[in-house]
């Protein structure tokens, strides 16, 4: 079974258990069979809710359930959201004709304490049970960082044996380990010979590239070129995707700007009061095939914050942005006008998030391949922006392209929901 759905299952099983606690401590022996068939279908309803919840903040994420202080924010904050949803859904939503009150506090309860309990024991089965022996051949910067993820989060289902810089000297030690993992190198030379010599033990082999997309969620582009290009990146897509994004993302933008209509014009009162300066702030950002065009937002800086010319953004910190700016970007008002982008087709809801073109020519001059990232459409938000956030360098910029490529490659609806119920728990958690 997936790791990923034995987690799900876990929880399921202690929705089970929480259930069944609540009906023996809240009724009497009479009332049981009643009790299961008015509670039932509701609870079933809230805990389909609390999945999505969870996945939401991270928790059905193999990496994310190693217990941690940050984890156990993440859980303690899902869990209360479940609870939050689960008041609106019986109190605000009355269509079940129910409304348990201490009964849904017990469920929660059990429920929170059931699930954290599976996902301690599940975490320290798959660090140190079921783990499947690994063998790295190569010296290469990815997979030594790859090297570095699986030590660290052996739940993932690894478990480093040996690492060689070649074949030649893993020979001898590949004999007599069963269900052995070779990860090897692109760069590593090794003969065809030496291959099928692997496959003739039994041996699993995957390369650098795969594994790293398959454990770190990103491709890295040293590994690209014309072949992966070909066979991987599909910028059609299928009818379903393609038509279902183009309506989803006009509608979305159109409810986003009427329902935050009138925050946008107090934010926009508030930024002209404090300096009589513009409200609006345009900026140049390359979209689709190289398209130059003009990305909306709420003024949040002084004016004239750049008559020096283009700088990278460099945080919170940032001495350009004034009081109301802050305010606003702590609040994330100033990207809503984006929406009318969207409502022209210049970005989608998810997407590699478009740069600049004064960072877009040194960026494509350094790194490879870079230019990929204008095959597709780019977004208000993307897997990138989830998994890295800001990037103020090179290097970082370079970090965030690996995981735009992983995007570009995997995209799919499934896919953009998670990345955008994802952007919604960041922005209210951060």
């Amino acid at each position: 079974m997936n790791r990923t759905w034995l987690i799900v299952f876990g929880d399921f099983a202690s929705f089970l258990i929480s259930f069944t606690l609540l009906i023996f401590i809240r009724f009497s022996p009479e009332y049981y069979q009643r009790a299961i068939d008015t509670h039932t279908a509701p609870f079933i309803i809230l805990y389909l809710f609390w999945v999505l919840i969870f996945y939401v903040f991270g928790l059905y994420d193999l990496v994310t359930i190693k217990p941690t202080i940050p984890y156990l924010k993440r859980w303690i904050l899902a869990l209360l959201s479940s609870f939050i949803v689960g008041l609106l859904l019986f109190y605000f939503v009355p269509i079940f004709g129910i409304s348990p009150k201490v009964n849904l506090v017990i469920q929660v309860a059990f429920f929170g304490i059931f699930s954290f309990l599976f996902r301690r024991s599940i975490y320290s089965l798959f660090a140190r049970a079921i783990t499947a022996p690994a063998i790295l051949i190569g010296d290469s910067p990815y997979l030594l960082e790859l090297e570095k993820t699986i030590n660290t989060n052996p739940q993932i289902g690894l478990r480093i044996i040996k690492h060689f810089k070649n074949e030649s000297e893993a020979t001898e030690d590949l004999k007599n380990i069963k269900n052995l993992i070779i990860i090897l190198d692109k760069n590593t030379d090794e003969s065809d010979k030496n291959i099928l010599s692997f496959y003739k033990q039994g041996v699993e082999i995957i390369d650098t590239a795969k594994a790293y997309e398959k454990y770190l969620l990103k491709i890295p582009v040293a590994y690209i070129d014309m072949s992966f290009i070909i066979d991987n990146v599909d910028t059609k897509k299928n009818l379903l995707y393609t038509s279902t994004i183009f309506i989803t993302d006009r509608i979305f933008a159109l409810v986003i700007l009427v329902l935050t209509s009138p925050l946008l014009l107090i934010s926009a009162i508030l930024i002209y009061l404090q300096d009589k300066g513009p409200v609006f702030y345009t900026q140049t950002r390359v979209g689709l095939n190289d398209k130059v065009f003009r990305l909306y937002k709420l003024r949040s800086m002084k004016v004239n914050a750049e008559a020096n010319g283009a700088v990278w953004a460099t945080g919170a910190g940032d001495p350009r942005v004034t009081r109301i700016g802050r305010i606003i970007r702590k609040l994330h008002i100033d990207e809503i006008p984006q929406m009318i982008n969207i409502m022209k087709g210049d970005l989608s809801l998810v997407g590699p998030r478009p740069e600049r073109p004064e960072f877009v020519s040194l960026l494509e001059g350094t790194i490879p391949h870079y230019d990929l990232r204008h095959i597709i459409r780019p977004g208000f938000t993307g897997w990138a922006q989830i998994k890295y956030r800001y990037a103020n360098t090179v290097e970082g910029s370079k970090e965030k392209f690996e995981y735009d490529l992983y995007y570009i490659k995997n995209r799919n609806i499934f896919i953009d929901f998670g990345i955008i119920m994802r952007t919604i728990q960041i922005n209210f958690t951060h």
